[in-house]
């Protein structure tokens, strides 16, 4: 766990999104701090899991 501060800007953003979406601020801040990582190769691109799929009958 870990604490930092915010601009009240960003802060009320990640509200507004948290009431159309109903995604959590905490996952709203790990999701963009690991696309920002992915995206200056520090960490590679996490693999997205495919949906399983049904058997038809």
């Amino acid at each position: 766990m870990t604490t930092f501060r915010i601009d009240e800007e960003l802060l009320e953003g990640l509200r507004a999104y948290h009431q159309l979406e109903g995604v959590p601020i905490s996952e709203q801040v790990r999701r963009a701090i690991r696309m920002w990582l992915e995206l200056k190769g520090v960490i590679a691109k996490a693999e997205r899991k495919r949906a399983a799929t049904r058997k038809r009958s």
